[in-house]
C-alpha cells in the first residue's frame, strides 16, 4: 500500500540521532537499526541514522510528510521511560533532546525550512530517558530494554498514518557494532509496556 496525498507518493523518514560512544545517547542509532531489521517499509521510506549531524540535519527534514526522530531526552521520568513528543512540545520546550548539539539543530533546521516553506508536515520524537550519557559508558539496560517498545511506537506511528509498514517474516541481523558481548543481546519484540508514555 502506497498513500498519496494530493496525487503525489508521501513520503516518511525514520531518523536516529545520537552519539554510539555515549553510553545511552546511542539509543537513536539502536531504535532505528533495530526498526530497520524488524521492519519492512516501502520505497517512500527512508531509514536514517544520522549520529548528531547538528544544523545539517536540515536536508534530511525537506520537503517530507512525516519525519520521526529517535533520541534520548530529557524528561522528569526514570531511566528506560520511552517519552514521545509532536514537534510544538519541542518548540515550547516541553521536549529536550539529550545534548545541545542535537537540540538546536532540530529546532534552528525546523525554523529555516518553516520560512522557506519547505518543513515537513508532521514531525514526532519517539524518546527514551537514559542512565548514563559518557563517554565510554555501556548503553544501560533500562535503555536496552526500552528500545524495543521505541521501535513499536514508530511502526505504529507509520500505520496510523496509513504509510506502508509491516514486519519481516524473518528479522535481519542487525549491526550494532558499537555494542559487544551479552549487551547485544536485546529483545526483538516489546515486552514491558509500562515503559511507554503517551503524548
Amino acid at each position: 500500500m502506497i498513500t498519496t496525498t494530493g496525487g503525489r507518493t508521501r513520503r516518511a523518514r525514520i531518523i536516529g540521532l545520537g552519539n554510539v560512544l555515549l553510553g545511552d545517547d546511542g539509543f537513536g542509532p539502536l531504535a532505528v537499526e533495530m526498526f530497520r531489521c524488524r521492519y519492512e517499509c516501502g520505497s517512500n521510506v527512508d531509514v536514517l541514522d544520522l549520529g548528531t549531524p547538528g544544523l545539517y540535519l536540515a536536508p534530511y527534514l525537506y520537503g517530507t510528510d512525516l519525519v520521526v526522530i529517535a533520541d534520548a531526552v530529557h524528561a522528569e521520568e526514570k531511566p528506560g521511560t520511552v517519552c514521545m513528543y509532536c514537534e510544538d512540545d519541542l518548540l515550547r520546550r516541553r521536549g529536550q533532546l539529550r545534548l545541545t548539539a542535537h537540540d538546536p539543530g532540530v529546532q534552528e533546521s525546523l525554523a529555516q525550512l518553516r520560512l522557506a516553506g519547505h518543513a515537513p508536515s508532521e514531525l514526532l520524537i519517539v524518546g527514551v530517558v537514559p542512565e548514563s550519557s559518557s563517554l565510554g559508558n555501556a548503553m544501560s539496560p533500562s535503555v536496552l530494554s526500552a528500545s524495543s517498545v521505541a521501535v513499536e511506537n514508530i511502526a505504529c506511528l507509520l500505520v496510523e498514518r496509513a504509510i506502508d509498514c509491516r514486519c519481516r517474516h524473518a528479522p535481519v541481523e542487525p549491526n550494532l557494532w558499537w555494542l559487544s558481548g551479552d549487551r547485544a543481546e536485546f529483545p526483538l519484540h516489546a515486552e514491558n509496556q509500562n515503559h511507554m508514555r503517551r503524548m
